[in-house]
């Protein structure tokens, strides 16, 4: 794991605030590139995206900070063996091996002006 990934991982699994070069972290959320890739919803459930971007540095940063087992094949954004949407968002289960995918999170606070 990169040394910018352990960081941002201690971090928000602290629910601390830190910014570590393009990638950073309120606590409850990771951005890459101003990219939210992760979020942790009001039952502590953690899900991740890869946000459209099958990038070596955005699987490293999602798998290194949840443990998801996001890979590429053939150029396709992969999970767990299977072709995925780069945009879905996911969550761990339980279950060894098992994520599921999951309505994108929805937005805390939402102002029209």
């Amino acid at each position: 794991m990169r040394k910018v990934t352990q960081q941002i991982k201690e971090a928000f699994e602290q629910r601390k605030a830190k910014k570590v070069g393009n990638t950073e972290t309120d606590g409850e959320s990771v951005w890459l590139h101003g990219n939210k890739i992760i979020t942790r919803d009001s039952s502590g459930a953690v899900m991740a995206t890869l946000a459209g971007w099958n990038t070596p540095t955005t699987r490293e940063r999602v798998n290194g900070i949840t443990g998801l087992g996001f890979h590429q094949v053939n150029f396709e954004a992969c999970l767990n063996g299977h072709i995925v949407d780069p945009f879905a968002w996911f969550v761990k289960t339980h279950e060894p091996h098992t994520t599921m995918q999951v309505l994108p999170p929805t937005p805390k606070s939402l102002s029209i002006s």
